[in-house]
């Protein structure tokens, strides 16, 4: 019987210190930026001011492409949730349906720190062409290496619910043809 017993512990044991293994590489892994976009889905149902300008694109190095009458303007908003106010490009894509905004600068990661890039972040209004509900959407982030967990230069989103609730994140790459975000690799 002692042996059973020692058996079972030894068990036991090796399932407990194997679970917290994981959950310390867990912890140690975990990448990405912390994002509130209600600020952008607050946006998304008014329309653009008299002043915007036709474009057909947004953004710089997370770019996206939009159709030749879309519109743009600048604006002062807390586009991440931090708290911050900044300065942000906004494009309204009439056809599609859908709002995006642009910032470059400091974010706040995951794990607390701050980072710094371009930060795209796509909301659908109502009516979009993709049916997709309205508030929803996506949020990409530029890091670099060893910024916000990051293991090497990448893009990092989520996608968001109507009420700015992350539904799937990770590494990421945009979809532009459906204007949407591809998690290549989810967030363990």
């Amino acid at each position: 019987m002692k042996n059973g017993i020692s058996k079972w512990w030894m068990v036991a044991m090796a399932l407990l210190l194997g679970a917290a293994v994981a959950v310390a590489q867990d912890q140690g892994s975990a990448a990405g930026v912390k994002v509130n976009p209600a600020a952008v889905q607050q946006k998304a149902g008014t329309p653009p001011p008299a002043t915007a300008t036709k474009t057909s694109s947004v953004g710089d190095h997370v770019k996206m492409a939009t159709p030749a009458d879309s519109v743009s303007w600048a604006e002062q908003l807390d586009v991440d949730g931090n708290g911050q106010v900044d300065q942000a490009t906004l494009v309204w894509d009439a056809k599609d349906r859908v709002l995006f905004s642009n910032t470059s600068g400091t974010f706040t990661c995951a794990n607390g720190d701050t980072g710094t890039g371009e930060l795209l972040i796509a909301v659908n209004g109502t009516g979009n062409r993709f049916n997709r509900p309205a508030g929803s959407g996506f949020w990409l982030a530029s890091l670099d290496k060893d910024e916000c967990g990051a293991k090497a230069n990448s893009l990092w989103g989520c996608k968001f619910d109507s009420s700015g609730a992350s539904t799937a994140c990770g590494v990421a790459r945009l979809d532009e043809a459906n204007q949407d975000l591809i998690i290549v690799t989810a967030q363990r």
